[in-house]
């Protein structure tokens, strides 16, 4: 028996008990038993799909559910796992890093977590995560999600088309937070747990999808269906950026002899077909956005000059000077100040912290300008103009090592 990380006693001698598993499907999100029952019998659904019987386990932090055992071909496991607060990311990759381990330990072909609200969650989902897994030999699975416009902006406006421009790989959502793993992808999380600082910490979200790529493993995305998302603060982003943005640019750091010698970019396996939300949250406020823009404009010169050159200043000058009808921020712009955060994150030119919580207002007057922007283009053409977005990403990506290379030579 491999030894086990961070698994209380009772789940142990129960892992000892059920032997050998091919799928581990964990359940991170809500766990009331109705809900847990829904899923489960979407596991049932899914794997009765696939082309040869796969012995599962489910694990959740829930009540105990009935285990049928020689009846069913899903057996469950109840334990809990360390809880998503706090810094949700990090907590996140704790409770990944025991499903890991309990993975290993049973010597499964595949791991699928399931992060989101479990409500989004359809028997489709999980097949979608599983195959490429198990019949195609793919080691990670990135998750595609159908959502309103307005939704999953900091993944759409700088997650998405940072990691392809940097890495070369075209992942809708690379943060996940669902994902598919291979038995051999999860070796190597267990035997990585180090984070780039050097403390023996369980890696960040940042890193599952970067080091897939980095490592030369077969990713591949997969259509899942409609995530559903909580109503967002707009207001009240600082927070998010720090916790998103700190361990993203950390990677930057960690793989940067990596990603300067990459170029272009190249689209992935995806599978299945593309679901669109028909439920559009409510508009965000725009004009309290641009106040907020042009708050940090007055405020916050200072921090914004140590790490932007004289020429994005200018631009920013500009822009804060535009009535809220033709408020306007260029991709190119938008890209090379995400670039030039990212720049001061690895120089430490102030606290982490305090960078990312300055980039904020600059956030806010990118989504007022999407926002403005795509109320007037069909829903159809929004993917296009997210396209547009990535591909001045990868333009702006010479800037970016040129200034990696040479800090302190400005390119106005």
């Amino acid at each position: 028996m491999i030894e086990l990380v961070d698994i209380p006693q009772k789940a142990r001698e129960q892992i000892e008990q059920i032997g050998a598993m091919d799928l581990i499907v964990a359940v991170l999100g809500r766990s009331d038993p109705v809900a847990l029952d829904g899923v489960l019998e979407g596991v049932r659904e899914s794997i009765a799909k696939l082309y040869s019987p796969v012995r599962t386990l489910m694990i959740h932090s829930g009540e105990s559910l009935e285990d049928s055992a020689s009846q069913d071909a899903v057996r469950t496991l109840a334990f809990p796992l360390p809880p998503i607060a706090g810094d949700p990311a990090q907590s996140i990759g704790d409770a990944y890093h025991a499903v890991f381990s309990v993975g290993r330990n049973l010597g499964a072909r595949a791991v699928v977590i399931l992060v989101s609200d479990v409500e989004s969650i359809t028997p489709h989902w999980i097949y979608s995560l599983a195959r490429p897994v198990l019949e195609l030999d793919f080691d990670l699975v990135t998750p595609c999600y159908g959502h309103a416009r307005s939704q999953g902006l900091l993944n759409s406006s700088i997650v998405a088309p940072i990691t392809r421009a940097l890495y070369g790989k075209r992942i809708e959502h690379p943060l996940g937070p669902d994902f598919g793993f291979s038995g051999r992808l999860v070796e190597r999380r267990l035997n990585t747990t180090a984070n780039p600082r050097g403390h023996s910490h369980p890696r960040s979200l940042a890193s599952i999808a970067v080091d897939a790529i980095c490592d030369g493993l077969e990713v591949c995305q997969a259509h899942v269906g409609v995530r559903h998302y909580p109503p967002t603060d707009w207001m009240n982003q600082s927070s998010v950026l720090t916790q998103i943005l700190g361990p993203l640019f950390t990677e930057a750091e960690f793989h940067a002899s990596q990603w300067q010698r990459v170029r272009g970019s190249q689209a992935v396996a995806a599978f299945g077909e593309t679901s669109v939300s028909d439920a559009e949250p409510e508009a965000a406020d725009v004009r309290r956005m641009i106040d907020s823009f042009q708050l940090g404009w007055r405020n916050l010169q200072e921090i914004w000059s140590l790490v932007l050159p004289p020429g994005t200043l200018l631009e920013l000058s500009k822009l804060s000077k535009l009535p809220a009808e033709q408020f306007h921020m260029p991709d190119r712009l938008w890209a090379r100040i995400v670039y030039d955060f990212a720049l001061g994150h690895r120089l430490r030119l102030l606290n982490p912290d305090h960078l990312l919580r300055a980039m904020t207002p600059l956030y806010l007057a990118w989504v007022a300008s999407y926002t403005l922007e795509s109320a007037i283009i069909e829903p159809g053409a929004v993917a296009q103009r997210l396209e547009v977005l990535a591909l001045a990403f990868e333009a702006a990506k010479p800037y970016l090592v040129s200034r990696w290379r040479w800090p302190d030579r400005f390119n106005p």
